[in-house]
């Protein structure tokens, strides 16, 4: 039998719940209160622990910076930081999940935490992290909780923001962009400016919006700006049908309807706006912080800025981004890999990771200060302050475990609904769906 994703992750949970067991009643009468590792200097000695995860070179580097530092304050533990792929890391993690070979500790999206925390295969951290959670931004806090628990460590966030092409808006005569979050652009402002982009025929599509494939749960930033919702204030039922996520339907349809955006950006494609920003063919690209060194890099003969993304009805509204740590229970050190964890939040080494890579933090004494940052400092400002109208109950959504198939179904609907005649009763039974079964998943 082949098993799905899903299947594998808890084959891997029942092997290590057995495991527990087994070695609980052979110890008999031993204390089965959690350990509470320091998280620097004192922490228990142990061989290598394995970090897995997936980065930029800057993020490589900044990672095995902070991994010396540690074993520096801990003797006899060192710190393989082993990278792997974007695209093989959740078949990679999960096939040695399914074999009891996890790492000690892996990166992973705010997204994905919720597959992995319920299926049994990753630490409780309370006993490391469970007192500070104050420290961390409240929806960040949030997205690494299971049934009131912290299965790892908030390490940063990134959001989207609008990148904007400034020869192309002094051509269309657009001389004023929002400098601050109240006075971002309302929907019906956002798309004067494309028409005016487009009127001035400047060779491409006015903008494009980041919500192709794994990014499809980006559309729900629209839903919430729109004043809609997709879960009930208790997160137990689905209240997605309703007259702002018809209109959220129709708005964003409007963007292909109206050749404001490009159709061969649909959402089932890998054509995201970050690549074609820097070629001129776009003048707008809503994309996220964590790419600002890459465009850069491609964009050197352009001048772009930054501003806020367009506030609807409800006001406004970011999409998750960023990732957590966590340690697998598979782990032979499982203290020494939850103070590594801990020892990756600490203030230093969070503003040292998100000064050298573009990301911002998930400490709450960080998220306004003003960092260092290696590459576009003067547009980070932007991205933090939009991140602060990240909400709760969107984190809460986006964080369920079976949230991957809800994104599936995105992916499938949205692109049926913009050019495929998809009617929104249709589209929004489907998607109704599909955030049910991720609630009782």
């Amino acid at each position: 039998m082949q098993l799905n994703r899903r299947q594998l992750l808890r084959a891997a949970g029942t092997t290590v719940v057995g495991a527990a067991a087994t070695g609980a009643l052979a110890a008999c009468g031993a204390s089965s209160s959690p350990s509470s590792p320091t998280g620097g200097a004192g922490a228990p000695s142990t061989g290598t622990l394995t970090f897995s995860v997936w980065g930029s070179d800057a993020e490589m580097g900044a990672f095995n910076s902070i991994a010396r530092a540690f074993e520096k304050q801990n003797a006899g533990t060192k710190v393989k930081v082993e990278q792997l792929p974007y695209e093989q890391m959740r078949p990679t993690l999960d096939a040695r999940l399914q074999s009891g070979q996890g790492p000690d500790l892996f990166r992973v999206t705010y997204n994905d935490i919720g597959i992995y925390s319920s299926q049994g295969v990753l630490q409780d951290l309370s006993a490391t992290v469970g007192g500070e959670g104050a420290q961390f931004i409240d929806a960040l806090w949030a997205g690494v909780q299971y049934e009131g628990r912290p299965y790892g460590v908030p390490h940063h966030t990134d959001t989207s923001a609008v990148l904007y092409n400034k020869a192309h808006f002094a051509k269309a005569g657009i001389k004023e962009v929002p400098s601050t979050l109240d006075t971002a652009w309302t929907w019906e402002e956002f798309i004067e400016v494309a028409e005016r982009l487009k009127a001035a025929n400047l060779g491409g599509a006015p903008f494009g919006v980041n919500w192709q494939q794994y990014g499809a749960y980006r559309w729900f930033n629209w839903l919430w700006q729109s004043g809609g919702r997709a879960l009930s204030a208790d997160g137990k039922s689905v209240v997605l049908d309703s007259p702002q996520a018809r209109e959220t339907l129709a708005f964003t349809k409007s963007f292909y309807d109206r050749a404001l955006m490009p159709k061969n950006m649909m959402v089932k494609t890998s054509n995201s706006p970050d690549l074609v920003f820097p070629s001129g063919k776009i003048s707008m690209a809503f994309v996220g912080d964590f790419l600002l060194p890459d465009i850069g890099t491609r964009a050197k003969d352009m001048e772009f800025g930054a501003t806020f993304l367009p506030r609807g009805a409800g006001g406004a509204a970011s999409d998750l981004g960023g990732n957590a740590v966590v340690v697998t229970t598979q782990s032979k050190s499982p203290d020494a890999a939850a103070a590594f964890a801990k020892f990756l939040v600490t203030p230093e080494n969070m503003k040292l990771f998100c000064e050298k890579t573009t990301v911002l933090p998930s400490r709450k004494d960080l998220a306004s200060a003003t960092l260092d940052y290696s590459v576009s400092a003067d547009l980070m400002p932007v991205f933090q302050q939009q991140a602060t109208t990240m909400p709760a109950d969107l984190v809460k959504l986006v964080t369920l475990s079976g949230f991957a198939a809800v994104n599936d179904s995105l992916v499938q609907h949205l692109e049926a609904h913009f050019t495929g005649g998809r009617s929104a009763d249709d589209t929004l039974s489907a998607l109704s769906q599909s955030i049910q079964k991720a609630i009782s998943a």
